[in-house]
């Protein structure tokens, strides 16, 4: 399986990339039924998941950082 860092990105640029080319109502108008068939059925689950990684990371980022405890530094001074 590939990794899903390169998964994500690539999906989210071919989204983006669509996105610039088409608007909605042309994606609606050009893309044939089967399609956006698969895209009714499948997109509250994948909205769902990436609204769940979205608030993961909104929650991470909203914690504030915390200073380091310094032991892994060591402090040598007085050269120079």
């Amino acid at each position: 399986m590939s990794d899903p860092s390169e998964k994500l990105l690539d999906a989210m640029s071919l989204l983006e990339s669509l996105a610039r080319e088409v608007t909605p109502e042309e994606a609606a108008d050009e893309i044939d039924a089967a399609t956006l068939q698969s895209f009714w059925r499948e997109w509250p689950h994948t909205v769902g998941w990436a609204g769940a990684l979205w608030r993961r990371l909104n929650q991470d980022l909203d914690t504030p950082s915390q200073p380091g405890d310094g032991s892994g530094y060591n402090e040598t001074g007085g050269s120079g």
